[in-house]
């Protein structure tokens, strides 16, 4: 199963259409372009792969970590 990190970079790199390899975890999503809907589209789709909510409060993410930690946390979170 690929990691989250993998899903995100390979959401952005299709969206983009950028190198997959050119998306690092310490990315801005500012850097690469991306712009708050991009975001919520980014993150809509990770819930969807992901099976979880993530609450619109908590998607103050600069960073491809940033997401991913935020993803990591709520999946571990919902899936109790």
């Amino acid at each position: 199963m690929e990691s989250t990190l993998e899903l995100i970079q390979q959401s952005i790199a299709k969206k983009l259409e950028v190198d997959v390899a050119t998306i690092k975890p310490e990315s801005t999503l500012e850097e690469l372009g991306l712009d708050s809907l991009d975001t919520f589209d980014l993150i809509f789709e990770a819930e969807d792969k992901l099976g979880i909510k993530v609450p619109n409060d908590e998607v103050a993410v600069k960073t491809i970590q940033d997401m991913v930690n935020l993803l990591d946390k709520l999946n571990q979170e919902q899936k109790k």
